[in-house]
């Protein structure tokens, strides 16, 4: 963001100014709209932010700015921007990124975007900003948060932070142990957090302490009922309740007593002098949960204090080891003692590492209540290995609206037919890996009439040509991506699928979204710009078209005919990753068609241009 030797003298001039702007923000809106856009790149973040309203009465917008802020902070990014992204908050990412990296890492100075700002005044800004906290291994830096010159900046994460993310416990719990208890004590106790992503949990007491914020009015359910082995055992679901308990006091109850010593409410009365040691803190409730689980914690400490978790919204349960069935046989009788009682409060599911989909059924049954389960299934390569999946018994509706299903093994989508038929009020289905059948479309267009969202994932849709036009035809769709679906690969004429599909899209008139990334549509893409023609265009905002081995030449044909078409909504184009460098001048002249009616995603940003060349007015 620098300047060359070469620039102009206006070019200094305008620099200088932006170095003296604690003179001269009073009078920036008396600046014209041409000056005040070659000023904005060269402003720190702290005079970026304060005058971004004035340049917004004069139809300036800052995005662009901040987009470009975010790129220098992040070397890795690769989502290019043209234009401006409006649905991107590039301000709110910047500046809690670069929070984290003053507090706990280090952040490099070459940008004039943070000339003549200390640590200090940074933090003091960004602080405002942060919304997700992330505490890696710097326990040091964690600590310092405990201490009288930063109780400030602790006091403004109390009131902004609503995530809290731990992801490397151990490290963090290596030194300073109680330091770090009063911060976060102070983050989920005294603050606004209620979501918790936990990784690397060091020991069943940290576990114990952080899930202890579960309260709420707990009613009496009934017991687990006994469901005998043909040995006539009682199941692990029984034995569970009589060896959970004890294995989970003692390892806690040593590390609590170690504990008391750092009792985060006794540092609360020694930190702060508003407290007096008789005064009581506040608990707080943790209504999300992301947790990667070790071996054995489902059957030990998940199971154990999930049916008394009444807060509990969102709960995420994975791990790089694979969930046996007796462990969700396990989980699903907590699941049922959950939701006999009155209070809960869970509506969100996701788990990973799955062994098969046979606890599918039972998991919705004990969870009548559901609305969105996520799912990653492992299913064993033997099929005779597949137990059967069990059958809704009564006719009893799901009140399931979202379900997304992940696997990374042989899996048709019949196993999931019960689960559609069962779920009328379904409004969003994601798919990946899964084999179809021929009913599958039939079912949703029959049975689940309020779908909004299609996400279909490396799945071979090749075959089902007109079941997916039949589809099209009566849907109320607002969102469908077919991602590396294989979509022409059996088309003799690719035009003969594509020219219904198209007019198909376009009798949606709910349809806003269109992802068909990684189909090999290659010159095919170019018939994707009839979605925009006629007198019934597409109302579609944003289309996918990363990974088709789009070349240039195909590109420009594309834009031409946008240009001729004159969408009435500004589109968003995703053209990542295709070959489009091939050609820098066809794809240059392309890019500039485009931009009157996309915000373009490229692979590349175009160092040619300046920073203000690409401001949206708007």
């Amino acid at each position: 963001m620098g300047i060359s030797d070469g620039n102009s003298l206006v070019q200094m001039c305008i620099v200088k100014v932006a170095q003296n702007m604690d003179v001269l923000e009073k009078k920036v809106s008396n600046l014209p709209v041409s000056l005040l856009k070659d000023l904005l790149p060269h402003l720190n973040i702290y005079y970026l932010n304060r005058i971004e309203t004035a340049a917004a009465t004069k139809g300036i917008s800052t995005s662009v700015i901040w987009a470009a802020i975010w790129r220098d902070l992040d070397q890795t990014w690769r989502w290019r921007l043209k234009s401006a992204l409006p649905d991107q908050d590039w301000k709110q990412r910047c500046l809690e990124r670069l929070f984290h990296m003053v507090l706990f890492t280090q952040v490099r100075r070459g940008g004039s975007y943070l000339s003549n700002l200390s640590d200090s005044s940074i933090l003091s800004m960004t602080v405002k900003h942060v919304q997700v906290l992330s505490l890696h291994t710097s326990t040091k830096n964690i600590c310092s948060l405990a201490s009288g010159d930063l109780r400030p900046i602790l006091s403004s994460l109390e009131k902004g932070v609503t995530s809290l993310k731990l992801l490397d416990v151990k490290s963090l719990f290596k030194h300073g142990r109680k330091y770090v208890l009063f911060v976060l004590h102070r983050l989920l106790d005294h603050g606004s957090v209620r979501e918790v992503v936990l990784r690397r949990n060091p020991d069943s007491s940290f576990l114990s302490w952080l899930t202890s914020r579960r309260r709420g009015h707990q009613l009496t359910v009934s017991a687990a009922p006994e469901t005998p082995h043909t040995d006539g055992h009682c199941s692990v679901v029984d034995d569970l309740d009589s060896r959970c308990s004890g294995e989970l006091e003692e390892p806690a109850a040593k590390r609590l007593a170690l504990d008391m010593e750092e009792n985060p409410e006794v540092l609360c009365s020694e930190f702060s002098s508003a407290n007096s040691p008789a005064d009581h803190c506040p608990e707080g409730q943790i209504h999300s949960l992301d947790f990667e689980v070790s071996k054995c914690q489902i059957l030990n400490t998940v199971s154990h204090i999930l049916p008394t978790w009444l807060c509990l919204r969102k709960l995420h349960l994975h791990s790089d080891w694979l969930i046996s069935e007796q462990e969700m046989a396990v989980l699903v009788e907590s699941l049922r003692r959950l939701f006999l009682n009155p209070g809960c409060s869970l509506t969100d599911l996701s788990l990973s590492h799955v062994s098969g989909h046979t606890h599918l059924m039972s998991m919705l049954r004990a969870c009548p209540t559901l609305q969105s389960l996520c799912l990653e299934i492992c299913p064993p390569a033997d099929r005779n290995t597949w137990r059967q999946q069990p059958r809704f018994t009564e006719n009893k509706e799901l009140c399931l609206e979202k379900l997304t299903v992940r696997s990374t093994g042989p899996m048709t989508a019949a196993c999931f037919l019960p689960i559609l038929t069962s779920a009328p009020k379904l409004s969003s289905l994601h798919f990946t890996g899964i084999h179809l059948s021929q009913q599958f479309f039939h079912t949703l267009t029959e049975y689940n009439p309020s779908l909004k969202v299609l996400k279909l994932e490396d799945i071979n849709l090749s075959d089902y040509h007109q079941e997916i036009l039949q589809f099209l035809g009566c849907s109320v769709l607002e969102e469908l991506s077919f991602r590396d679906c294989r979509l022409l690969d059996k088309c003799a004429v690719k035009k003969d699928f594509l020219l219904p599909f198209v007019e198909a899209l376009k009798g949606i008139s709910s349809i806003r979204t269109l992802m068909l990334a990684q189909n090999r549509l290659a010159t095919s893409a170019i018939e994707m710009a009839a979605l925009f023609s006629g007198c019934r265009p597409s109302k579609i905002t944003k289309l996918d078209l990363s990974s088709n081995f789009i070349l240039p030449a195909e590109l420009l044909e594309f834009a031409q005919l946008l240009e001729t078409y004159k969408p009435v909504q500004r589109l968003t184009l995703d053209l990542r990753f295709n070959p489009l460098d091939r050609d820098p001048e066809i794809k240059g002249q392309a890019l500039r068609k485009l931009i009157p009616y996309c915000n373009i995603l490229t692979d590349d940003w175009d160092s040619r241009s300046t920073m203000a060349d690409h401001i949206s007015v708007m």
